[in-house]
């Protein structure tokens, strides 16, 4: 008997009484720091995603910007007709990118309606970037006549309510805009009729509303928003 207890192993001694742990309120008090340092970092992460986003929306409309230069320039100095829809499916697609540049592989090819150049504003997932210029208009694909595009009326001073819609592509003084909603495309800067031309819908800084803008004058030079 006494052999058989030595072989027996040695039991692991019960932890002493009143030995150091976290009582649930102290938990509590953790995880509530823990709640108030996230609900601190995540306004900080949103606004560092936002500025990531918008300076890809200016990198993207400065290559698109480069492929409407070269489409100019091998299609003796004329820019694509603009696009808009009046069909349910095709209504929110309005001044979509234009489908010439993609069919002469400018720009990388959609085979989705109202998507025919595959680059996607990130502010406004499922439509790409905004294109505009004076000039022909394609309405459901026909032919409709001139696209009127808006431009301040002190132009080149563009922060103006005050101006007037220019059609043809020679009294313009500017040849086309490209842009982004911005990061809230459904404010009223966004969707203000004076957009994107007015400097006064341009998105500003980080948490503003309003479009992110590129465009070219009559001769060519391109400019940006801040």
């Amino acid at each position: 008997m006494s052999r058989r207890r030595e072989c027996e192993p040695a039991r692991p001694a019960a932890p002493p009484r009143g030995a150091p742990g976290f009582t649930l309120i102290e938990l509590l008090v953790v995880i509530a720091i823990i709640a108030l340092l996230a609900s601190l970092l995540l306004p900080a992460i949103a606004r560092a995603r936002e500025k990531a986003l918008v300076a890809k929306v200016h990198a993207e409309l400065y290559g698109i910007g480069l492929a409407l230069q070269m489409y100019a320039d091998d299609h003796g100095g004329r820019v694509p007709p603009v696009r808009e829809n009046c069909n349910n499916n095709l209504r929110d697609h309005w001044c979509q990118l234009p489908g010439e540049l993609s069919e002469s592989r400018y720009l990388p090819r959609s085979g989705e309606d109202g998507r025919e150049a595959n680059l996607e504003d990130p502010f406004s997932p499922g439509h790409t970037y905004k294109y505009a210029a004076p000039g022909p208009l394609l309405l459901n694909g026909e032919p409709a006549g001139n696209y009127a595009l808006w431009v301040p009326t002190n132009y080149p001073n563009l922060k103006s309510d005050h101006g007037k819609f220019y059609s043809q592509p020679a009294e313009s003084p500017v040849r086309w805009v490209l842009w982004s909603l911005g990061p809230r495309p459904r404010s009223p800067r966004s969707q203000s009729s004076h957009a994107p031309m007015s400097q006064l819908t341009w998105y500003q800084r980080t948490g503003d509303d309003g479009v992110i803008v590129r465009f070219a004058n009559r001769d060519g030079m391109q400019f940006k928003s801040p």
